[in-house]
């Protein structure tokens, strides 16, 4: 949101807090003191020490990553880029870029699960510059018009973006087609038939035993929580105003369709997503009790940044953000 915040300015920002610092910091140091007694084994040639000594590895470079990570900040302003870069222990580096050294500039996108964009651009020197990523993914086409004006380029073509709000609709994750409805249906069967058959098998010979129905219960948990956490990651969600659809596996195998207007929802909130600390969710509460979660998104401050225009095409109370 800062980035639009000021018409004649445009801050970009990458690098972790204090706090992000120091919790790295001590797991990586937890790490390490669990990783020292191991050592020991080494000599013996035991595996309990080789996987003590590539613990140690690992807590050692976390540590590296949290002391030595560097900050970066770009300020955008009319005809000159200003880069600052500073580690935790160092001096501030900073430089300026004037718009006469810039001869072009491009939108990326990157690739994976995460919508991220960042600005690459080529010098007259035959340099690339890379920003850090743009600071609120709904406004990715609004800030890089800015920042083109700024520096009297030409805009970049725009890649696509499903959750920039100049689009009618937003959209989260991806519909639910044929084949990840077949692959659900198959999943779910093979299973059923990894969970069902063993226990019904040893029950038919006479072998079952107590630990035999200890480890088939922990398996049945496993496929449980398996195709539950399939279930609930699956789908979509599309926003338009006033209006929101949701569409998801169902614990049946069919696709599951929600359809929901603004008087419906009571809050949308953001919640862990699980299965990283960068990872969220929303979560639609309806006046009828429901809960309906989204695709996980990455990054809290992105996340935030989709639930309040979620908000705002839905009319709800911004005041409900949570």
């Amino acid at each position: 949101m800062d980035a639009v915040a000021n018409e004649n300015e445009v801050r970009l920002r990458k690098g972790t807090s204090l706090n992000e610092r120091l919790v790295l910091a001590g797991i990586a140091i937890v790490v390490c003191l669990i990783a020292l007694p191991g050592l020991a084994h080494l000599a013996h040639d035991q595996w309990l020490g080789i996987a003590a000594l590539f613990a140690l590895l690992f807590g050692c470079l976390l540590l590296v990553a949290a002391l030595f990570d560097r900050n970066v900040v770009w300020i955008v302003t009319p005809g000159e880029i200003l880069i600052g870069e500073q580690r935790p222990f160092g001096k501030l580096r900073s430089r300026s870029i004037r718009e006469e050294a810039l001869s072009e500039m491009r939108l990326r996108r990157s690739i994976g699960k995460s919508v991220e964009f960042t600005l690459i651009f080529e010098t007259g020197s035959g340099d690339t510059l890379t920003s850090p990523p743009l600071p609120d993914v709904t406004q990715v086409k609004r800030t890089t018009v800015q920042i083109a004006r700024l520096l009297q380029l030409p805009a970049p073509e725009l890649a696509e973006n499903p959750l920039d709000a100049a689009n009618a609709a937003i959209r989260l994750g991806k519909p639910v087609s044929a084949r990840r409805l077949w692959a659900f249906r198959a999943l779910t069967g093979l299973l059923v038939c990894s969970v069902v058959l063993p226990p019904a098998f040893a029950l038919w010979s006479g072998k079952l035993t107590g630990p035999g129905v200890a480890v088939w219960s922990f398996g049945a948990i496993v496929a449980f929580l398996l195709t539950r956490y399939l279930y609930r990651t699956s789908g979509c969600w599309i926003v338009r105003d006033r209006g929101l659809r949701m569409e998801r596996l169902s614990l049946t195998g069919t696709i599951e369709i929600i359809a929901a207007g603004g008087d419906d929802v009571a809050h949308i909130d953001v919640e862990s997503g699980g299965r990283r600390g960068s990872h969220y969710a929303l979560a639609a509460r309806l006046h009828s009790g429901r809960t309906v979660r989204s695709p996980v998104l990455v990054g809290k401050e992105q996340t935030r940044a989709v639930q309040a225009e979620i908000i705002r095409r839905l009319g709800l109370n911004p005041g409900g953000i949570g």
